[in-house]
């Protein structure tokens, strides 16, 4: 089984601007970021990189091709993965914030659920967590 995750332990920074590629080291809410690319006339959020963030829901976000987690904490599952999955019923996830080719790299999600096609599923489904400490 691999380590957990790290907790990011570093005072609060609070994101000046969401609209750069490389994100780093900031805490931002999920909509914010869906916002600032909204702002710029896109419609999903798209080809960035996102390290050392801690990212505030409530949310959910939708996986699409080229999105990926490293050394990640998905945040409190309350002691199932499965809690933080919600799966369609149609074809289609409306109300979603939709990501593309973006990777995290040891951030921290709190109050983000995840959703995708089944294969992302399955792999967050196989994962294991830790719960992040309760402030």
């Amino acid at each position: 089984m691999a380590d957990a995750p790290a907790p990011i332990t570093r005072p609060l920074n609070v994101a000046n601007d969401l609209s750069v590629s490389d994100i780093r080291d900031v805490d931002f809410s999920l909509f914010d970021l869906f916002a600032a690319e909204m702002m710029l006339g896109r419609s999903l959020v798209q080809g960035k990189t996102i390290t050392g963030c801690r990212i505030q829901g409530p949310a959910v976000m939708l996986a699409s091709t080229g999105v990926t987690f490293s050394g990640v904490n998905f945040g409190d599952n309350g002691g199932d993965i499965r809690n933080l999955i919600l799966r369609s019923e149609g074809t289609k996830a409306i109300g979603t914030i939709p990501f593309r080719d973006c990777a995290f790299v040891n951030c921290e999600f709190y109050g983000v659920g995840f959703t995708g096609d089944a294969a992302f599923l399955e792999q967050v489904r196989a994962l294991q967590t830790t719960s992040l400490p309760e402030s």
